[in-house]
């Protein structure tokens, strides 16, 4: 757990409480893009991360006079993002395991379309690309998995299913993900090879 070290995140709590609506302009100022990339990776809309991102705030104020907040506010901000991702996609009954037989040409899918962007020339670029072509299950398991740094069974409880499902899911991301990116030509052999180290991690 993330405690609180931030004077700035203490400042803007204790006058958020205070109903100070100049402490939230600067916590949305500070956090809005962060809110907007995490929300991305698990749902890749623009007009429906700004929503859900914009949503977070409007929470943020409506509660302020119960905030008990102890883990940072960054990570409070980030986590409550990430589960309004989740619910709207199962809320619009998006959130479903990808066909068997929609499988096969995924990854063949993904490596076309990260070779048809031109500036795909870092790690960074490149791997979002290839996570964008990720079946919705394997993205949001992964993105759980990887960068909110979640273990299986915390992704478990928080999807419903179970761990040998969450297992399976990140099997096969990172099994789409090895073959777009490493037949991404373009890409370096050194950025290849950070790649698949990082996928094996």
């Amino acid at each position: 757990m993330e405690p609180i070290s931030d004077p700035s995140e203490q400042q803007w709590l204790q006058q958020l409480r205070s109903g100070d609506e100049s402490a939230l302009r600067r916590i949305f100022d500070r956090y809005y893009a962060v809110l907007l990339g995490d929300v991305y990776r698990i749902l890749p809309d623009e007009d429906t991360c700004q929503d859900l991102a914009q949503e977070v705030f409007v929470e943020l104020w409506r509660k302020r006079s119960d905030l008990d907040i102890h883990t940072s506010l960054r990570a409070y901000l980030r986590r409550a993002a990430v589960n309004r991702a989740i619910n709207h996609l199962k809320s619009n009954r998006r959130f479903t395991f990808e066909e068997p037989h929609k499988m096969a040409d995924t990854a063949d899918t993904a490596e076309r379309d990260i070779s048809g962007k031109h500036e795909q020339d870092t790690l960074e670029e490149a791997l979002h690309a290839a996570i964008d072509t990720l079946p919705e299950k394997c993205r949001v398991v992964f993105s759980l998995s990887r960068f909110e740094h979640m273990s299986h069974r915390e992704i478990s409880e928080r999807l419903g299913i179970s761990v040998k499902t969450i297992e399976n899911q990140i099997t096969k991301a990172m099994k789409i993900l090895r073959q777009a990116l490493l037949q991404h030509t373009e890409l370096s052999p050194v950025v290849i090879l950070a790649l698949k180290f990082w996928l094996l991690s």
